[in-house]
């Protein structure tokens, strides 16, 4: 350490990242929080508020999580939330093959969220203009009821 001490302090600069990130590591408990959280926000605003593109993607969201198709996988640093084709339940034999299952070239398109440090990237981010309607602000609904201005 003495020989060197720019290169030990790098080395304990990553090591305490690391170690950070691991003891920060969100687990699906605090995904289903959150998901439920900003779901319930959505549904206290009027559909002419509500940004439609975010109330599609959470539902969407809640559908796969109430048919089970929600997986965790833990990358130790982080974690990802991913949608799978069918429930852990299910015997068929489609989804018991390994031959079918889904390649790990096209996992990034299933790959719904990514938690580290306690927080879900995709899920804080969504809601960031969740009570802007992008639609509310077009020629179309600036009219009147009898399409007049």
């Amino acid at each position: 350490m003495k020989e060197r001490p720019i290169k030990a302090g790098i080395i304990l600069t990553c090591l305490s990242g690391i170690i950070g990130l691991l003891a920060t590591n969100p687990k699906e408990q605090s995904f289903k929080a959150g998901l439920t959280a900003n779901t319930n926000e959505l549904l206290l605003l009027s559909d002419l508020i509500r940004n439609p593109g975010v109330n599609d993607y959470m539902q969407s969201l809640v559908k796969a999580y109430n048919q089970g198709l929600v997986r965790r996988m833990n990358l130790g640093v982080c974690s990802l939330m991913w949608v799978a084709d069918y429930d852990k339940s299910v015997d068929l034999y489609e989804a018991r093959c390994t031959h079918l299952k889904p390649r790990w070239l096209n996992f990034h398109e299933r790959v719904i969220d990514i938690g580290f440090f306690r927080q879900w990237l995709w899920l804080n981010k969504m809601m960031a203009d969740y009570d802007i309607n992008p639609n509310e602000w077009t020629e179309d609904s600036k009219k009147g009821p009898n399409n007049t201005y």
